[in-house]
């Protein structure tokens, strides 16, 4: 506006309320003007929370910032009284320059929004590309008006920006710390007296306790990528990454369960800030580092989402044996034939790097996924295999799997195996391979003493 700005980096955000939105819109349209927006301060920056119009003629986008000089800010960026311009370019000087060059603008009106205790937010704001020389007093009053009905709105979104902030610290903290911690589950083959073959790598984080409800909170959010399942604790069949993503109640402290483990919770949460990928890398590398660990007759399975399936994951693989290696890719997220991810796995494959479709049976991608993946491993979910020696559907589901899974050349792992009798059926069932607790539990590497003895175990025919 008429105060010196530059565009800071773009920042990550909550999706306010539809009051906010609706009333944005109001606005402009009452102004007659080409947008509106909501701004939080932040320091010496302005961040765009809310917009309604061509925010993108002006350059900005929620979650855009704008850079105010602590000299040169006019009183509205503070909290002061509302301010009216109504030809930009008629203002001298600097200030007239630095607004045509950072927002663009010909008039504005802004105000000043508080939060319920009377504490400053930031600006909400009204913009025209023209001059607009009919602008009143008035119509600052209106914005004023507007401002006092956001105060509710806004008093929930500094709680949601604190708890994402502090959660950005804390996924910031495991990450250049080296990344999570790496436990690693056996996996058995079946056809060979349930010998040893190769181990998955899941993630462990600090507790969900250690972290205070202001931290867990967060509103609706749509990442780019999902939650990487990295946990052996059963999920229930109708559980989607979404849901977690789309209510404040679904995080952790905020009152509702969703079913997710605390490892699928960090990644989603990681997700939701914008550092899923790299939270994900980091697992991936963590795990790497172990592989010496292992027998070199034991391979090495590693889960990660299509959105991770990229150069710095072909990087990170770039010198492990391939033939030691097993991609679990995630089925909550659609992959499409043609993707840039699609690509890349066809060019780890043609490395030797196996790929398998993880949890099957429990997201929305469904078979698609199966058909368009053609992966060397199809992943049964714990969903389907806890139970199955008593329920006759998931038997019967269980065998369409198997049968999908013949047809493609893939191996069928059945996990979660809790009890003789749910490894006696997927035994019965030509299941190849399996993993669960009863099997051999999740342990640190060199692999578990018990573990070892379970190889040996009578197997339940």
């Amino acid at each position: 506006m008429d105060w010196k700005a530059t565009f800071g980096p773009v920042q990550a955000v909550s999706e306010p309320d539809r009051a906010v939105t609706d009333l944005l819109e109001a606005v402009r349209h009452r102004l007659r003007m080409d947008v509106a927006w909501l701004a939080r301060s932040d320091g010496d920056l302005l961040v765009i929370e809310a917009i309604d119009g061509d925010g993108s003629s002006f350059g900005v986008q929620p979650g855009a910032t704008i850079r105010v000089s602590a000299t040169s800010r006019p009183p509205v960026v503070t909290g002061g009284p509302p301010q009216i311009v109504r030809d930009v370019r008629g203002v001298k000087g600097q200030r007239r320059s630095s607004a045509a060059r950072a927002l663009k603008a010909g008039a504005y009106v802004a105000v000043p929004v508080f939060e319920r205790d009377g504490a400053f937010y930031g600006t909400l704001s009204a913009l025209s590309h023209d001059r607009r020389p009919d602008l009143q007093e008035r119509d600052a009053r209106f914005l004023c008006l507007a401002a006092e009905m956001i105060t509710d709105s806004v008093s929930d979104l500094r709680r949601v920006w604190e708890g994402r902030s502090a959660f950005w610290d804390r996924v910031g903290a495991v990450i250049d710390a080296g990344g999570p911690s790496m436990v690693f589950q056996p996996i058995a083959d079946l056809g060979a007296r349930d010998r040893i073959v190769g181990v998955e790598a899941l993630a462990r984080f600090p507790s969900f306790a250690d972290l205070c409800p202001a931290e867990a909170a967060a509103a609706r959010a749509a990442p780019s990528n999902g939650a990487v399942p990295s946990d052996e604790a059963p999920r229930p069949a109708n559980e989607r990454l979404d849901d977690a993503q789309q209510a404040p109640s679904a995080w952790p402290g905020g009152g509702r369960d969703t079913g997710l483990a605390e490892p699928g919770r960090w990644f989603a949460l990681a997700a939701a800030v914008g550092l899923g990928v790299e939270l994900e890398l980091a697992a991936v590398r963590a795990a790497l580092t172990r592989l010496p660990l292992l027998p070199e007759d034991l391979s090495l399975s590693v889960n990660v989402s299509p959105s991770t399936v990229g150069a710095e994951l072909v990087e990170l693989i770039r010198h492990v044996d391939p033939n030691r290696l097993l991609l679990e890719i995630t089925e909550h997220h659609r992959l499409e034939e043609g993707a840039e991810a699609f690509e890349v796995l066809r060019e780890i494959r043609a490395r030797g790097v196996r790929v398998g479709a993880d949890d099957v049976g429990s997201g929305y991608a469904g078979l698609s996924q199966l058909l368009t993946l053609r992966p060397d491993l199809v992943k049964m979910d714990r969903f389907l295999t806890q139970g199955i020696d008593v329920d006759p559907a998931r038997q019967v589901i269980a065998g369409a799997l198997i049968q999908i899974a013949d047809e493609i050349g893939a191996s069928m792992l059945a996990e979660g195996i809790e009890t003789p009798r749910e490894l006696a059926t997927v035994r019965a069932a030509r299941v190849r391979l399996a993993q669960g607790n009863y099997i051999a539990p999740p342990s640190d590497l060199p692999l578990a003493l018990d573990s070892q003895a379970r190889r040996d175990k009578p197997s339940s025919r």
